[in-house]
């Protein structure tokens, strides 16, 4: 299992993150990016790398 966090100082909210894995994050009503959950299953390692790799401001990471 990962441990994913959010730094909500570096997030922009642009939703990358939101399309790429749903069920762990969206974008508000608030336009504010929302972590639905903190843990990811290993099956979906692939899925995870992705979003850490593809938030621009690297507000994402897993460990």
């Amino acid at each position: 299992m990962f441990e994913v966090t959010v730094d909500f100082a570096k997030c922009d909210a642009n939703g990358t993150c939101a399309a790429l894995m749903p069920d762990i994050f969206r974008i508000g009503e608030d336009g504010l990016l929302e972590q639905l959950r903190t843990d990811v299953e290993e099956e979906r390692a692939d899925e995870l790398e992705e979003v850490v790799l593809c938030c621009p401001l690297g507000a994402i990471s897993a460990s």
